[in-house]
């Protein structure tokens, strides 16, 4: 069997004799992918819009959107397995062995059998391990099962645990799940026929966590909304006096966000104040938690709840600090801001997996100290600054537009 593009940019496979015929593919996800929300939707969203390359798409979520979505996309048709009424009365498929698990209503189960014999995929993506009690039913309808890891979620819960003693942490319910989420991982891998994973370092962890026995291919998170960025970078507003607006963008009920952006306001933003005679800083993202109510009323620090449109903020600020100390999560708000033109001034972590280059496509700092610093020599120095915009939208597009996602996918599956 091969593969062929056809005038619309739709990939065929032929068959044995010949006939030219589009992929199938059934994504199933926690919640609808459209429109997308959290990371976990824009990343399952860019992959429905990958897999729709290859043919048609059918997009089963066991949850429904919060209100009714127009997609206008005759390649993608969604479906929502259980509304609200049904997720809370209908008894659950699996008994809860993890707080990431999704509550599957056993009637979301039978509608998806039901909708994925009617479609008959050639593939079915499945999201990560939080629908882990799916893969069994599913195993037998297509003869590509993918198992999607956004995370590696047993080391993911392991960098968040909280600092104990060896034996009160040997015994504690954390250390449980984070045993139980290992072990849903390792089977997982018994039961799939491919494993997506977002970076080179999952991918290492995944071969190590399964002694050598996983292999992965790595399909990047792409720049979400890319189509909403300008094809031309555009002209940044001067900065007054030499003095930047940052720009802090994440899910603001995430406690590792929680603690960039407190680290950010009160100990960050003073420091490059006093290094450049005076910083603004813009804190954005969804559901702020009440614990930043006292760092929204600081001087010079602005705080946007759930807001409608991010393009408006990346316009208006000059510069993006990202100085997270755990978790994950960012990576996407990384990877917008530099398609934006924004410079970026990280920690390591919080662009784990990008592969990007220190010095030359991102600045990497750890202190508070150095943070600041490198924040300030970038905005002393107009022409590195400009330089550096350039770099971050021309790298981010090469690695993390929609052709490089649909490229990984097409790669994965033919």
């Amino acid at each position: 069997m091969h593969a062929t593009t056809n005038a619309s940019g739709t990939t065929s496979t032929a068959d044995s004799n010949g006939a030219a015929r589009s992929r199938r593919s059934l994504l199933v996800a926690s919640d609808a992918v459209w429109p997308p929300v959290s990371g976990g939707d824009l990343r399952n969203w860019q992959n429905v819009q990958a897999l729709a390359r290859l043919g048609d798409v059918l997009a089963a979520s066991v949850h429904a959107p919060a209100a009714p979505a127009t997609l206008d996309d005759d390649r993608i048709t969604t479906l929502a397995l259980a509304n609200a009424a049904e997720a809370a009365t209908s008894p659950r498929l699996a008994k809860r062995r993890t707080p990431i698990d999704t509550r599957i209503p056993q009637i979301a189960l039978s509608r998806l059998l039901a909708a994925a014999r009617d479609f008959k995929p050639d593939a079915i993506v499945v999201e990560g391990i939080p629908l882990f009690p799916l893969l069994e039913h599913l195993r037998p309808l297509a003869p590509t099962l993918v198992l999607d890891m956004h995370n590696i979620e047993s080391d993911l819960a392991r960098q968040m645990m909280p600092k104990t003693g060896w034996l009160a942490g040997l015994f504690s319910k954390k250390t449980r799940h984070v045993r139980r989420m290992r072990d849903m991982e390792l089977q997982s891998l018994r039961m799939v026929d491919k494993v997506w994973v977002c970076s080179e370092q999952d991918r290492d962890r995944l071969h190590s966590l399964s002694g050598g026995r996983a292999l992965a291919d790595v399909i990047p998170n792409g720049v979400p909304r890319f189509d909403l960025i300008p094809e031309q970078l555009a002209d940044q507003p001067a900065m007054s006096k030499g003095q930047p607006t940052l720009l802090f963008v994440g899910h603001l009920n995430y406690p590792p966000n929680l603690e960039a952006a407190r680290r950010l306001a009160t100990r960050i933003l003073p420091q490059l104040q006093t290094a450049l005679g005076g910083a603004k800083l813009i804190i954005a993202g969804r559901s702020p938690h009440r614990s930043l109510a006292d760092v929204a009323a600081l001087p010079d620090v602005e705080l946007i709840a759930n807001p409608d449109d991010l393009g408006v903020l990346y316009r208006h600020a000059h510069l993006a600090i990202v100085p997270l100390v755990s978790g994950g999560g960012t990576r996407l708000k990384i990877l917008e801001a530099m398609a934006w033109g924004l410079p970026v001034v990280a920690t390591r972590l919080a662009a784990e997996g990008l592969g990007l280059v220190d010095g030359v496509d991102i600045d990497f700092a750890e202190t508070d100290d150095d943070l600041a610093a490198r924040a300030a020599a970038l905005c002393n120095d107009a022409g590195w600054f400009q330089a550096r915009r350039l770099r971050a939208r021309e790298t981010v597009t090469s690695r993390y537009g929609p052709e490089a996602i649909a490229s990984a996918v097409r790669s994965s599956l033919l």
